[in-house]
């Protein structure tokens, strides 16, 4: 189950597709990890502002209300939450992903080995 606001989280998911994201969620949780997660760039951007911050993200790039780009902009212009290491799952090509300072940019299909070594070595 993912984790309720109040708890602190190992892995911040924001992923629109809501199957996409409980399915992660779960991969996650079964490999002993705290998720909270959120279906834009917004709610999580409000849940990084109120609570403590997560030891990694996992976000999308293509997200409704706000994408990807914006959320680690604003993330980066904190300079708490641009300590916070990301990894971008997205279909963009990764040139366009590069600009978001991110810890790794994997590509979808996930390579979900790929994520949970990523994740594995650096939460």
């Amino acid at each position: 189950m993912i984790s309720s606001e109040n708890d602190e989280a190992d892995v911040m998911l924001v992923e629109d597709d809501p199957d996409s994201r409980a399915d992660l969620a779960e991969l996650l949780e079964l490999q002993g990890y705290k998720v909270v997660a959120f279906a834009n760039g917004i709610e999580a951007l409000d849940h990084l502002v109120q609570s403590s911050p997560p030891r990694l993200m996992v976000m999308d790039i293509r997200m409704p209300v706000m994408d990807g780009f914006r959320l680690r902009s604003a993330m980066l212009r904190d300079s708490e939450l641009a300590k916070i290491p990301v990894v971008v799952v997205t279909a963009f090509a990764p040139p366009a992903a590069e600009s978001l300072a991110a810890l790794k940019v994997l590509r979808k299909p996930l390579d979900l080995k790929a994520l949970f070594t990523t994740i594995r070595e650096n939460c």
